[in-house]
């Protein structure tokens, strides 16, 4: 039997846990168009892949002519027919310049007051798409821990050139 007010609960319980891995995906300076910050794409992927290894994905990357492509692949032990979802996201982020338009380093996370007076993350992908990728992730997390399977098949595809030119 399905229980979302169990899976609610945990993700509330695991919350410090989330933003701490939210946090740290956001600290890396993933800026695919820039050559500088390539291997931080790979270290970001490769973290990405970590991630979902620990969800009991398989889990790898896939070379393309850009950044490498996260994939991963979730199958429930033990069922029939179930439907297959595709989760996309995209690790890699603009560049920060112009930095001193900043009021804190951007990839150095920070909660804090937004304009609407709540509290929001302030970073460097935080809204496109780092903390996106994130909730879906920490989410499926809760509900493994909470159902220890998902109801259905997922693939997830996580790439790192969403940000760049399309003619290079």
């Amino acid at each position: 039997m399905v229980h979302p007010a169990k899976v609610l609960a945990e993700i509330d319980q695991q919350f410090p846990e989330s933003l701490k891995r939210v946090f740290e995906l956001l600290r890396f300076p993933s800026v695919g168009t820039v050559p500088a910050h390539h291997a931080d794409c790979r270290k970001t992927a490769e973290w990405l892949v970590g991630q979902l290894k620990e969800l009991g994905f398989k889990a790898g990357l896939r070379k393309t002519t850009g950044q490498p492509l996260v994939l991963g692949s979730y199958e429930p032990p033990g069922r029939g027919e179930v439907p297959h979802v595709l989760f996309y996201g995209h690790y890699d982020v603009q560049p920060a310049d112009p930095l001193e338009l900043w009021t804190t380093p951007p990839f150095e996370p920070q909660i804090r007051k937004g304009k609407s007076g709540r509290d929001a993350i302030f970073a460097r992908g935080s809204a496109d798409d780092k903390g996106q990728l994130m909730t879906f992730l920490e989410a499926s997390r809760s509900w493994l821990k909470v159902h220890g399977e998902l109801p259905f098949r997922l693939t997830v595809m996580i790439e790192g050139d969403e940000e760049s030119d399309p003619a290079h």
